[in-house]
């Protein structure tokens, strides 16, 4: 029970503390547009760099990308598991009976 209630102090404690907070900062933006520096409006600025020229940038043009290294290193690897699977079904397929004496 004395965990309980200190639980809920410690809520109450935060929550007081950050209306508080809220409070505060609303009250001081409250006096900053009320002020003479917010009257006077955004300020005028001017571009940082006015005289300064920019050209389009052109990039190289390159060359088109060989794929036929890839293209046979896929066929390969098809072959392969291909080959695979025909030595698995081979494998899979039981050996005819042999009887000694019998010709094949």
């Amino acid at each position: 029970m004395d965990m309980v209630v200190k639980v809920v102090v410690a809520f109450a404690i935060g929550t007081a503390a950050m209306a508080g907070l809220q409070t505060a900062g609303l009250f001081s933006l409250k006096q900053y547009l009320s002020s003479d520096a917010a009257r006077r409006g955004i300020p005028e600025m001017k571009p940082a760099f006015a005289n300064m020229k920019i050209e389009p940038i052109t990039l190289p043009k390159t060359p088109p990308i060989d794929t036929r290294a890839g293209q046979e290193a896929a066929m390969r690897s098809y072959a392969t598991q291909i080959d695979r699977q025909i030595r698995a079904a081979q494998s899979a397929v039981p050996q005819p009976v042999r009887i000694p004496g019998m010709p094949r």
